[in-house]
Parts: structure tokens; C-alpha cells; sequence
């Protein structure tokens, strides 16, 4: 007997008293299968010879999805490169400029004071839903207005202001007013470390003239309407940097870099 006559007998000697026990299966088909699977294990190609058509160089092959994903992020990584305003600057103003993944921190020192500003740019950008003139719509897509943190420390103590942005619908129609480009939303004094036990007013509640007068003490330490027009777009340039950043992660990700 032959080799291989030798193997399929041994081959049907095992499979066929085991399938003929399962109602309706017929051995013809267990052993059919059987020598399927195993012609196709023996001809299966080195799994080196299975690059990705993306040109990556990646074992394996990369779905439809991903490959268009990434020729997509290909062209809008160029595209938003192009509108990127330059270097985030190190000062704005006499504050100075420290970066943290989305988080922006400003400091400086008024006399016996510190002064810090903290803010996050994470979901700032104004949304494409909003109100606004066709005139002003690529300009308004890109303009992070975040509330920020004004901490003004002496020794353990802590005066603390939680401002935002103002918007045009806060002017009534008919009166000559002059708008400020924030207000103070919350404030809170402590010592030491912020809890959440620690006592917050609304700024909506204050009393008009404390109100202004907190106003005033702000400005007279740097922090203006005009000091908050420049903040936006250091917010609006950095946010944009990480966009960008995010795209070519994810690009990178799917490309398996």
C-alpha cells in the first residue's frame, strides 16, 4: 500500500466513526472537509507575503475603511497646516505662557501678588450652529472662547474668579452700551486648597456696584477686554495646533506607526 493510500485510510479510520454518530451528516462530506482543510493549511501562503496596499509595510491587510481614512487624513492634515497662524508665543502681555496638552496656563506677579489664569480648550470652538454672518463663518468656526480660572494668591490665601465670554445677544437692542468681552461668572475666596465645600457666588447676583468694582480690580492688574480679545486667539491657535496633532495620531494610529 501506497503512502498516501495509507494516510487516507488512517485519515477515514478516525473521522468517520466519529461524524456517522451526528443524525444527518454523511461521511463522505466529514472526510471531504477534512482533506479541505487540510490541502488548505498545506498551501497557505508565509504571512510575510501579505503586506497592506496602503504601502505601510504592515503584516496583514488594512480594511477599505482604514485606507480611505487615512488618504482622507492625508489631504486634510495639508489643508489644515496651511491656516495654522504661526508659534503659540511664550508671553501674552506681562503674563507668561505655560502649555499643557489642552490645558493654557498664564502667571505673573502684581506687587505682593500671583496672578494666575487657567483655562482648558477642550470643546471651545463656537459651534457651526450658531447665528452669524456668512461674511464671518470660517473666522467664528475657529474661535475658542473658553471660561478661564483668575486666581489671585497672597501668601495661602486666594481670591478666585471664574469668568466667560460674553455674547452679542447680552446687549439690548436700543441702548447705547458698552460691552465688556467677559464677565464674572462665580467667585470664591479660600485658603490653601479648593474644595467643594468651599462657598461660591454667582456673579449674576453680586451687587452692581461690588460687581464693577471686582470689574475694575481686574483690569487694573492687566486683565481687560482687550487682554481677553488676545486670549481668545492664542486659545484659537493652540486648539487648532491640536487639531491638527490629533489628526496625524489618528493617521498614525491606523497606519500602524
Amino acid at each position: 500500500m501506497s503512502l498516501l493510500s495509507r494516510a487516507v485510510c488512517r485519515l477515514r479510520s478516525c473521522v468517520l466513526p466519529v461524524m456517522a454518530v451526528k443524525a444527518g451528516m454523511a461521511p463522505s462530506r466529514a472526510l471531504a472537509r477534512s482533506l479541505v482543510v487540510l490541502s488548505s493549511n498545506r498551501s497557505r501562503s508565509p504571512r510575510s507575503s501579505h503586506l497592506c496596499s496602503c504601502g505601510c509595510g504592515i503584516h496583514g491587510l488594512h480594511t477599505r475603511g482604514d485606507r480611505e481614512l487615512v488618504e482622507f487624513l492625508q489631504e486634510e492634515i495639508v489643508a489644515e497646516k496651511k491656516t495654522v497662524r504661526g508659534s503659540i508665543p511664550q508671553h501674552l502681555d506681562d503674563f507668561a505662557v505655560k502649555l499643557k496638552d489642552a490645558e493654557v496656563i498664564l502667571t505673573k506677579n502684581f506687587h505682593d501678588e500671583k496672578i494666575t489664569i487657567s483655562l482648558n480648550v477642550n470643546h471651545t470652538v463656537e459651534s457651526e450652529e450658531q447665528e452669524i454672518n456668512v461674511e464671518q463663518t470660517e473666522e467664528a468656526n475657529l474661535t475658542s472662547r473658553p471660561s478661564f480660572e483668575v486666581d489671585i494668591q497672597i501668601g495661602s490665601k486666594i481670591l478666585s474668579f471664574t469668568c466667560s465670554y460674553t455674547t452679542p445677544s447680552d446687549v439690548v437692542e436700543g441702548q447705547d452700551q458698552v460691552e465688556d468681552v467677559f464677565g464674572i461668572s462665580e467667585l470664591t475666596i479660600y485658603e490653601g486648597e479648593w474644595a467643594e465645600s468651599t462657598y461660591c457666588v454667582s456673579g449674576d447676583i453680586l451687587d452692581g456696584m461690588m460687581y464693577d468694582l471686582l470689574m475694575n480690580m481686574l483690569e487694573e492688574r492687566g486683565i481687560t477686554s482687550e487682554f481677553a480679545e488676545k486670549l481668545s486667539s492664542l486659545c484659537s491657535n493652540y486648539e487648532h495646533v491640536l487639531y491638527v496633532s490629533l489628526l496625524q495620531q489618528v493617521q498614525d494610529f491606523v497606519k500602524r506607526k
